[in-house]
């Protein structure tokens, strides 16, 4: 079943990074899901959405002049390929390769070490306990920073 969230991402300790929300959908198993199944879909959404956006900035663009006065106003505009500028760079495709695998083992181990912490609304989801996931619902992944000296 396919559950459309909202998911927030921040950093212990850090205020000027602010929170930053966006929309994912995760499929997930119906009924309540355990904290590896939450964090599995999450990191397949959003290796998904990463490789979305690559190939998207991969393929050529033909600037307008109205989204060419836009983009000077955010002050991104770039004119050909990542080989225009540096024959030695890798292109946008070549880096794209994130293996979901990995990426998925990888968030299980870092929050079986207690590295981040997971939230479906105002809830923490633990190792051993299940969630119900509905559409619309909150995630916050927070990852905690150690203090120094301490």
């Amino acid at each position: 079943m396919t559950v459309a969230v909202r998911v927030s991402a921040t950093v212990t300790g850090h205020r000027r990074a602010g929170v930053r929300e966006h929309g994912l959908e995760l499929e997930l198993p119906s009924g309540p899901v355990s904290a590896r199944q939450l964090i599995e879909a999450s990191v397949t959404a959003e290796v998904a959405a990463y490789q979305a956006r690559v190939e998207e900035a991969s393929l050529v663009r033909v600037l307008t002049g109205k989204s060419l006065r836009e983009d000077l106003a955010l002050g991104a505009v770039r004119l050909g390929g990542p080989r225009d500028e540096d024959p030695g760079k890798a292109t946008p495709a070549e880096v794209s390769g994130v293996e979901v695998t990995r990426a998925v083992q990888t968030a299980l181990l870092a929050f079986g070490d207690g590295l981040f912490k997971v939230f479906v609304g105002d809830d923490e989801l633990t190792e051993d306990a299940d969630v119900e996931v509905a559409d619309g619902a909150a995630l916050l992944f927070l990852r905690l920073v150690p203090l120094a000296g301490g």
